[in-house]
């Protein structure tokens, strides 16, 4: 069935509801849109249910694509009774400052804590939580699924006692909140994306009740819930969270972001989030599914997972916000922050922001330029290409244009291709010598008495300028599958920050310098490839090392975040 396309009555460009997509999977469900938190905009969604559901039993289903690590994130959490700022709360879900994840009751009274660590930023995971107090086996009574698999290790792992009843989650007259929590007033907000969020209340379910492997990709997809929302005498509380309506941010009725689509008309206020149109709209088609939409250069058009400013790719002077489409800097020194998507055949469209300008450059970067040192010692070269900030103005809109296929880079300042360029005959590029692919969108950044500030947009918005005719957006939906790296050099900086090296998919084993990797101590594996964890010698000299990879999973098109080891 053709996905149906319209445009909603505000948030700035083309909004989908439920979207049906050509799969091989037996639901053929795709997510329309996620909702992005931003913890400088002390962004959060909050509800107080009028009556207790079961405090005993139910499960939440969510997709997470994180924005920020090394930080105490609450996702979903509750306080009190009466008084948000202290008594006893619970948590089915929040990141701890060291990226493991956490379910506690009772203000830790019961605790698990995963020996994995969550630090893989460029795509999705799926996280269930499902709760049965009343399991005679305590280990039945909580149980954390992540991508499918049940999590089965934890460094701290105290169950409740059975029947137990939640001190505030479900409970009548207590402030329930999704993306912080208002422990002492520090709120401990999220810093990341959110979607298709299910909460049942009075069964303990597992994930196949919300993903499904797909038969042709293997890829662990969304799938549409069939089951009730309440179950059982007592429950009353169920919702669903889809964000596909972002007509308004309006709280007290069940309409906008909040809008439960449930049935049941549990709809969530929502609190420094924005649909306006613009960089700073949080309603955004970066999503866990890959659509079939067609793509005709406006952007917000493809649902799929989106390319952002890599966290794990990024000099130490850089710093992100706005789920990494915003970076800035204010350190008198060159330092550049790459893309999560690699290119390396194809043509594709995307936007910077110039919010404030002092000596950048802005263009592409292959995966062997460094993270700090400047484009401009070396313009136009096959390792990067940019234009300096001498040649564009504050407040302009550029536009990049990269032709993989013939290696020409072409840039726009508001609409205007510079050189009298065309990128759809390939007339006049701005630079026509790329060659050692894959290519990643990139900033170097330098303050020069003034912070530079931009933001940029990959196509999970709508863009301020269409783009030239057979280019797209950088989103996996639009990615080619291509084949995972196996092999090759880096140059290692022999730090506990090591470098990030693109694979274009998820290594599942592998060596460096000859030596096995165990994942989340030496290296990490993501979604897009690996980054070193360690300053052995072994691993990351400051030098070349050869890495091999013995085995693969999923190429990034289809792949879901990593957890570690």
């Amino acid at each position: 069935m053709a996905p149906v396309l319209t445009r909603l009555s505000s948030g700035g460009g083309f909004g989908f509801s439920k979207i049906t997509v050509a799969s091989s999977a037996a639901s053929a469900y795709a997510v329309s849109r996620s909702l992005r938190f931003n913890s400088a905009d002390s962004a959060y969604l909050s509800r107080t249910p009028s009556s207790s559901g079961n405090k005993k039993t139910c499960t939440i289903s969510a997709w997470v694509k994180r924005s920020k690590l090394g930080a105490t994130q609450m996702v979903f959490t509750s306080r009190g009774p009466g008084n948000p700022t202290a008594g006893p709360r619970d948590s089915l879900l929040h990141f701890d400052s060291n990226d493991t994840v956490t379910v506690y009751f009772a203000d830790g009274t019961y605790v698990l804590t995963t020996t994995q660590v969550f630090r893989d930023l460029s795509a999705w995971y799926h996280i269930v939580v499902a709760i049965d107090t009343t399991q005679a086996t305590s280990t039945n009574r909580v149980k954390l699924y992540v991508n499918g698999s049940q999590v089965t290790t934890f460094s701290s792992s105290s169950y409740p006692a059975q029947d137990y009843e939640f001190s505030s989650w479900n409970v009548g007259s207590q402030i329930q909140y999704i993306g912080c929590d208002e422990y002492i007033n520090r709120r401990l907000f999220f810093d990341g994306y959110l979607a298709d969020i299910h909460f049942i209340d009075g069964q303990a379910l597992t994930p196949s009740s919300f993903a499904e492997t797909d038969a042709t990709t293997g890829a662990w997809n969304p799938k549409a819930y069939s089951g009730s929302y309440n179950v059982g005498v007592g429950a009353v509380n169920g919702f669903h969270l889809d964000f596909a309506d972002n007509s308004s941010t309006t709280s007290g009725s069940n309409t906008g972001i909040g809008k439960d689509t449930s049935g049941n008309g549990h709809y969530w206020n929502s609190s420094g989030l924005s649909v306006t149109a613009g960089a700073g709209n949080d309603s955004l088609i970066d999503t866990p599914t890959n659509g079939t939409q067609t793509d005709t250069g406006l952007g917000g058009e493809v649902v799929g997972n989106y390319c952002t400013l890599n966290p794990l790719d990024k000099g130490s002077a850089i710093s992100l916000a706005n789920g990494n489409l915003y970076c800035t800097s204010s350190t008198a020194s060159h330092h550049t922050v790459k893309g999560t998507i690699g290119v390396s055949t194809g043509k594709w469209y995307w936007e910077v922001t110039v919010d404030a300008r002092s000596n950048e450059t802005i263009g592409v970067a292959n995966a062997g330029f460094p993270i700090s040192g400047s484009f401009i010692s070396n313009p136009g070269s096959a390792n990067s290409s940019g234009i300096y900030a001498g040649d564009f103005s504050q407040g302009s809109v550029l536009g990049f244009a990269l032709d993989c296929d013939s290696g020409k880079l072409f840039i726009a300042e508001n609409n205007t291709w510079k050189n009298s360029g065309n990128p759809v005959t390939g007339a006049n590029p701005w630079y026509g010598s790329l060659t050692s692919g894959p290519y990643f969108p990139a900033l170097n950044l330098y303050d020069l008495g003034t912070d530079p500030q931009y933001t940029v947009n990959f196509g999970q918005r709508p863009f301020a300028y269409t783009a030239p005719s057979g280019f797209k957006a950088l989103c996996t939906a639009n990615l080619p599958e291509g084949s995972i790296t196996t092999s090759g050099t880096f140059t290692g900086n022999a730090s506990a920050d090591g470098p990030f090296i693109y694979l274009n998919g998820v290594p599942t084993a592998m060596t460096i310098n000859g030596n096995a990797v165990t994942f989340g101590t030496q290296a990490d594996k993501l979604s897009n490839g690996f980054k070193l964890r360690t300053s052995s010698a072994s691993y990351n000299t400051s030098g070349s090392n050869t890495y091999s990879i013995t085995t693969t999973g999923d190429k990034f098109k289809n792949a879901r975040a990593q957890t570690n080891p």
